[in-house]
């Protein structure tokens, strides 16, 4: 089955908006849509309580495809969307992210997952800068510790401390707080410990796992 799934209550784009995006981009890649459904869980619940969600996640088959505008149809929270991938990779089920022309499947790499993640975490919280502080919309800015990117998730993959970090690059640890909380990297760390084993599962050892081993989607 091949599904577009609309988020009704969001202010972000309408959904008219959104099932255009989703036609344009399935016919471009020749996906033939089977149904389209309607998210309309509210944004202020967490992700335990939008059970019509956790049902439509149960509703799925092994490689089926849904096709979303952004990910923000499934959650704002990173968290939540790791959750979220989790099951759906476990399930070999491709996610297509049409406003972006990006899918997602177990052929993915962990690294490509990721940095789907890191863009849309940087996407968000360049967004609501703008809507606090009124600037102008743009890219979020460059920062001097830009260079120091790889190596600080390293660190924190290690669980150092910010101040070891800091005084391992020899720099200011008030910066470098304010670097990582801005950039998400302790999220995006804690997703990848989370979503790295199960793409490496699927990929190497081709292990299909059943609904049941998704604890999201139970009950």
């Amino acid at each position: 089955m091949r599904i577009a799934l609309l988020k009704s209550k969001t202010d972000k784009v309408n959904i008219t908006t959104q099932q255009n995006c989703v036609i344009k981009y399935a016919r471009t890649h020749g996906i033939s849509l089977d149904t389209t459904e309607i998210e309309n869980s509210d944004h202020s619940q967490v992700l335990e309580e939008r059970k019509e969600f956790k049902g439509f996640l149960r509703s799925l088959n092994e490689s089926d495809s849904v096709l979303i505008y952004d990910l923000w149809v499934f959650s704002d929270d990173i968290g939540e969307l790791t959750k979220i991938l989790e099951c759906l990779l476990k399930r070999s089920i491709t996610v297509h992210i049409c406003h972006s022309s990006v899918s997602i499947n177990e052929q993915t790499s962990s690294l490509e997952v990721l940095t789907v993640l890191a863009k849309y975490r940087e996407k968000n919280l360049s967004t609501n800068k703008e809507i606090f502080q009124g600037r102008p919309k743009g890219r979020m800015s460059k920062s001097k510790f830009d260079v120091y990117r790889t190596q600080i998730v390293e660190y924190l993959e290690k669980n150092d401390s910010v101040s070891k970090i800091a005084r391992t690059l020899g720099v200011s640890r008030t910066s470098l707080k304010d670097y990582i909380n801005s950039r998400g990297l302790k999220d995006l760390v804690e997703a990848k410990k989370v979503l790295l084993p199960v793409v490496k599962k699927v990929q190497t050892k081709k292990t299909i796992l059943t609904n049941e081993e998704c604890a999201l989607i139970k009950g």
